[in-house]
């Protein structure tokens, strides 16, 4: 651990006149966000003649890559970055830069030519950190990527994960308006902070919605700009990083932002012929609320089914018996602006309302083939459950597109299949009782038979790259670079890809997204749908996991996958 006791530590407001004492690449990057640490900096007296050979200066070295944070605990961050080029001369050290948002103070450490480190932070603090190298010869690289790290409250209990930021703060004739956090247990409440655009940010209260209504006191104060933010609180004491800020006078939403999308979709009452649904109402965006459309679609089918029902949190539909659907749920405002979909809700209707058992069983467990030929592959699946017993498993052919066969009813948990070449061989089981309820599908299962060698896929016109930038225990934030190597430019772009885990997206700048389950898709922002031959574009998003996060492994640009 590094020891941060003799660190460097100044003020980002200190008057100019102190500023001859510290060095310009401190200056440069302390007081003003443009130059680069290190950047040579020459002053010219006016009417001075300005030399006609300017003078050659040692090359600085190449600012350090892919900084990332490998372990963040309470009181401690373990950083890893690429190592810098040197220019003229060998790298000997490199400086930590590591302040607190809303903050004057700025806090660096010193270490040695290498490329870990590990510094000092305190619990429940966000820091924004950096690194930049210096060579023997006194010369600065520009500063890293930057990366955002919130420690934990503590490091022993059952959740030491912070919560994911609160997002789309907004102040609407003094009363503040966000987007609900997300957390791996479960977000508490919500702190609200006043800052006074120099150093200074004081708690002003805590909510446990995501509205607060400012009193009057909070918009007057010292400082160059009043401005707000929140941060959300979880049982065990972590914060989250900061929502974006707004200022004291009221602020106007984009008039292009749609509301959140509705959360926390369930069903309260199920029938063989309906489904009661309940969700947790969306935030506007920059107009109000005034209606949601509730989408249906049955599984392994191409029909889908939608209803228009009011500003309400609650809804019935009309289903099919013995039928299971995928149901999505989204907000329209009055401006026509439709929210993201809600997560998909599964579900299956009985076979009947009447008799000794109106339960269907539940799903039976993952579907797997083996023992693949040219004619024939065997399918397994682990067994199912029922609150009266389960009779068969019920053993379905699918086209890929609407039409289910059922290819054979089976007491078993296996089922040797025979393939036919001219038919896509997609396969999914059902538990069945004996009142004829069925449970929910199992997932999709495709075969395809050997074959002999085939023609290869088309180069690829595009490379993706997916760098993490910083992770912790239950949050990261991750950099996405889209490459355009074909001849021509891309004008509106769309990437998919599929996250191996159970990453969730929760806020994303430089494009809009929408995701359901593991399946992302990325759309171009207003100002960035052009990639020209050759070019390319970037965005960004932070995100939350807890059983694994590691990166896709394939992406799709406009449907044609990449490198």
């Amino acid at each position: 651990m590094v020891d941060t006791s003799p660190r460097s530590v100044f003020r980002r407001l200190w008057p100019a006149f102190l500023a001859a004492a510290l060095p310009v690449a401190v200056l440069a990057v302390g007081l003003v966000t443009g130059p680069a640490a290190g950047a040579d900096t020459v002053s010219t007296r006016a009417g001075a003649v300005a030399p006609s050979t300017p003078p050659i200066t040692p090359a600085p070295p190449a600012p350090p890559a892919l900084l990332t944070a490998t372990t963040v605990t309470s009181t401690s961050v373990t950083l890893s970055w690429t190592a810098s080029s040197p220019g003229c001369c060998a790298i000997t050290n490199y400086t930590i830069m590591y302040p607190e948002p809303f903050s004057d103070v700025i806090p660096t450490a010193t270490v040695g030519n290498v490329t870990t480190a590990t510094i000092t932070i305190s619990p429940t603090r966000q820091y924004h950190i950096r690194v930049a190298a210096k060579d023997s010869a006194g010369r600065t690289s520009p500063w890293s990527n930057q990366i955002t790290v919130v420690a934990p409250a503590t490091d022993s209990g059952p959740d030491t994960v912070p919560p994911g930021s609160p997002t789309n703060l907004t102040n609407r004739n003094g009363t503040l308006y966000w987007s609900a956090a997300p957390d791996n247990v479960g977000v508490t409440g919500y702190h609200v902070y006043k800052f006074d655009g120099w150093y200074t940010s004081t708690l002003l209260g805590t909510a446990t919605s995501t509205t607060y209504q400012l009193p009057p006191s909070a918009t007057t104060g010292p400082g160059p700009r009043i401005q707000f933010y929140v941060r959300a609180k979880d049982a065990a004491g972590n914060l989250s990083a900061a929502s974006n800020t707004v200022d004291a006078t009221s602020s106007t939403p984009p008039a292009d932002l749609p509301p959140t999308a509705p959360r926390n979709l369930a069903v309260s009452r199920i029938t063989s012929t309906s489904a009661t649904l309940t969700w947790t109402a969306a935030e506007p965006g920059c107009c109000d609320i005034t209606g949601h459309t509730i989408g249906y679609f049955q599984a392994f089918h191409d029909l889908g089914e939608s209803v228009r029902v009011g500003n309400v949190t609650t809804a019935t539909i009309t289903l099919r018996p013995a039928t299971q659907y995928r149901v999505i749920v989204q907000a329209t405002d009055s401006a026509g602006h439709s929210s993201p979909s809600s997560d998909p809700l599964t579900i299956i209707t009985p076979a009947t309302d009447n008799g000794p058992d109106t339960v269907p069983p539940s799903a039976p467990g993952t579907l797997t083939a083996s023992d693949v030929t040219t004619t024939s592959a065997t399918l397994n699946w682990t067994p199912s459950t029922d609150n009266v017993a389960v009779t068969g498993y019920n053993v379905y052919r699918w086209d890929g597109v609407f039409t289910s066969t059922l290819v054979a009813t089976v007491p078993g948990t296996s089922y040797t299949a025979s393939l036919v070449p001219s038919v896509r061989n997609r396969y999914y089981v059902r538990a069945r009782d004996a009142a004829g309820n069925v449970s929910i599908a199992t997932n999709e299962v495709r075969i395809d038979p050997p074959t002999g060698p085939t023609t290869p896929p088309p180069s690829a016109t595009c490379t993706v790259t997916y760098q993490k930038q910083s992770e912790w225990q239950g949050g990261f934030v991750t950099d996405i670079t889209i490459m355009n190597t074909a001849t021509t430019a891309v004008n509106g772009w769309t990437l998919d890809f599929t996250f191996p885990g159970d990453q969730r997206i929760t806020t994303l700048w430089s494009a809009t997204h929408a995701q359901s389950g593991s399946a992302v898709t990325i759309r171009n922002a207003s100002w960035n749908g052009t990639i020209a031959a050759g070019a390319s574009v970037s965005f960004g998003f932070q995100g939350t996991w807890s059983g694994s996060n590691a990166a896709p492994t394939s992406f799709s640009l406009n449907g044609a996958p990449c490198l």
